[in-house]
């Protein structure tokens, strides 16, 4: 029976991943997306830059030929498989060795890694599946903790390994957020004293891991390291002027959330439901066992059903959802508190080092962010239910086995089911569930072809029509001055100079505008289409470009317009595409007497 029941939650969990990949043809935001796609497809066209993402991904871009929906589909596939490599390498470290002294059967933990991993999956809560800073972000922690659980005070082949491990995940959480990296080397030191595996030839080994992976980055990105490091410190001035209000310190606080009414009653019955699993999951009895496993075919039933499609439950978007994780891992820490009290001794120093490190990674991921740090890392709360599995497996001791986990894993699977249907029915700043997108439409320089609803589709084909009947060419530069879609630029082929995105809406808006385009030559800016909206009211001002020699009245001539729907304010809008109408040359020596003459 518990075989059927493992099984069953192999199947629901592989069924969620072909149920992400399939649907990542559907959909597109006008606005992370869309920054996130005009970096990695163009990276070296920044020379101010924190996260260098586009350059990590731009060769995963190239491979795919620019395709969108294979580049997402990769996105997910790397996510998902380093998450099953440290469920894996978990399972075998802290449950097989507790199996009455033998090892367990490989299969049964391949198979309670694919169901853990699939938790990874609530990464996707906003469904923004295309490559970026928080991706990386969230991988390189994977690595990170792949790497301490390989560690060991020995010399050993798989110990230098954990240590390479290590070092190359702090390289690879600095090239995606550098205030990430700083937290996470402060946390796996921390951990490495208390599991008392420090050992300082094996954290020389990862300082140097880091820094030769930092180095090989810097040159093939700037050249030099000088260069890279004077690219991250501008960055870093010029992403502040955006909100010049918000001091660094800001960065250190506390945030509050509140459940709505509708995920307290959710968060309630994940907690009943995973505490009675978890209950069952420690008898030894026939009668319990059965229990158990008949509660995870019950789970892997619903998970099955909703990924399927024969069950569509409702479940209105909230932005704490991935922190139903708490609920399972709280279920556990009830188990434990109602334990016998020799339970507690069986938690070895290692256990409680691994506990402590998997519920601080996923605030080392939202560490440095501006929204809610606990919004944010909910969707690194993998690691918070791995906390949860640790400390039940240290309780469970010497009698553990595969069996006693998979209701556990069971009901996991609910959070990413739940968290996914939600995030399908209301994808981030789009009109209508992924379901309901149909119209297909090619996108980008490289005519990648994504499913979308029938409003985005037309204004991306009138829009594309526009550029191409009036000398558009692919690769020609266009200023977003909506401030609000980058997307569109990328979509039409052109390329974005000084900035993916050209933020609007914030008071250093303006500021942040001027850095970021001072630091392109003239060429790039006076040959550039402008695309606007005349409804927006945080669109960048046209007057902005007066700095760069261009009158917008007498420069520019106006191609087309059309109008369009949206999900977020102004709703209703309308957009306008213009060209330059001077030769390059007068352009050019405009822009530079200009800029002289500012100074």
């Amino acid at each position: 029976m518990e075989r059927f029941a493992l099984g069953a939650c192999a199947a629901a969990a592989m069924l969620l991943l072909v149920w992400v990949l399939s649907r990542c043809r559907s959909g597109f935001d006008f606005t992370d997306e869309g920054f996130y796609l005009n970096w990695i497809s163009s990276p070296w066209d920044y020379s101010a830059s924190v996260s260098q993402f586009g350059f990590a991904y731009h060769p995963l871009y190239r491979l795919v030929g620019g395709d969108i929906a294979l580049l997402r589909q990769a996105n997910v596939l790397i996510i998902f498989a380093s998450a099953f490599a440290l469920c894996a390498i978990l399972l075998h470290s802290i449950v097989a060795e507790r199996i009455d002294g033998r090892s367990a059967p490989r299969i049964w933990i391949v198979a309670l890694a694919l169901v853990i991993a699939a938790s990874s999956l609530t990464f996707f809560d906003l469904w923004l599946p295309t490559p970026g800073y928080n991706s990386l972000t969230f991988t390189s922690l994977m690595f990170a903790a792949i790497g301490v659980l390989m560690t060991s005070r020995e010399a050993s082949t798989l110990s230098l390994m954990g240590w390479v491990m290590i070092g190359t995940a702090g390289a690879l959480s600095f090239l995606a957020k550098p205030t990430s990296a700083a937290l996470l080397g402060c946390a796996v030191v921390v951990y490495l004293v208390i599991a008392r595996k420090l050992w300082m030839r094996g954290l020389v080994i990862s300082i140097l891991a880091a820094a030769a992976l930092l180095g090989v980055s810097a040159l093939a990105i700037d050249g030099s390291i000088g260069t890279f490091v004077d690219r991250v410190l501008e960055g870093a001035r010029i992403g502040s002027l955006l909100t010049p209000d918000q001091p660094i310190a800001r960065m250190f606080r506390i945030d509050s959330f509140n459940f709505s009414r509708e995920q307290r009653v959710n968060f309630a019955l994940l907690l009943v439901v995973a505490f009675i699993a978890t209950s069952l999951a420690t008898r030894a009895n026939a009668a319990a066992r059965i229990a158990a496993a008949l509660l995870a075919l019950v789970f892997a039933g619903l998970s099955i059903s909703v990924s399927g499609g024969a069950l569509a439950p409702h479940i209105s978007y909230e932005p704490f959802q991935p922190m139903q994780f708490w609920a399972v891992s709280l279920a556990l820490v009830l188990f434990a508190m109602l334990s016998p009290r020799r339970s507690y001794r069986a938690l070895s120093r290692n256990s409680l080092a691994l506990v402590v490190f998997f519920i601080v990674l996923p605030h080392v991921y939202a560490f440095g962010t501006g929204n809610n740090y606990w919004e944010q890392a909910g969707r690194a709360g993998l690691f918070w239910l791995l906390a949860g599995l640790v400390l039940s497996m240290g309780l469970l001791a010497g009698n553990a086995a595969w069996r006693n986990v998979v209701p556990i894993a069971a009901a996991a699977l609910l959070v990413p089911t739940g968290v996914l249907f939600a995030a399908m029915e209301n994808p981030y700043r789009q009109a209508q569930p992924l379901r309901l997108q149909k119209t297909a439409v090619e996108i980008g320089s490289e005519k990648s072809s994504l499913l979308l609803t029938r409003e985005a589709a037309a204004y991306i084909r009138q829009l594309r029509k526009i550029a191409a009947e009036n000398g558009f060419k692919a690769g020609d530069p266009t200023l977003d001055l909506s401030g609000v879609s980058p997307g569109s630029v990328y979509a039409i082929g052109a390329r974005a100079p000084g900035a993916g995105w050209l933020l609007a809406g914030y008071s250093g808006s303006n500021d942040f505008f001027n850095a970021a385009l001072d630091r392109v030559g003239c060429e790039p800016i006076v040959a550039s289409w402008i695309l606007t909206e005349r409804t927006s009211p945080n669109a960048l001002s046209s007057d902005l470009l007066r700095r760069y020699g261009i009158d917008f009245s007498h420069d520019y001539v106006e191609v087309g317009s059309l109008r369009s729907v949206r999900s977020f304010s102004p709703r209703e809008f309308e957009s306008r595409l213009l060209k330059p109408v001077r030769t390059l040359d007068v352009a050019r020596e405009a822009c530079e007497l200009a800029k002289r003459a500012a100074g």
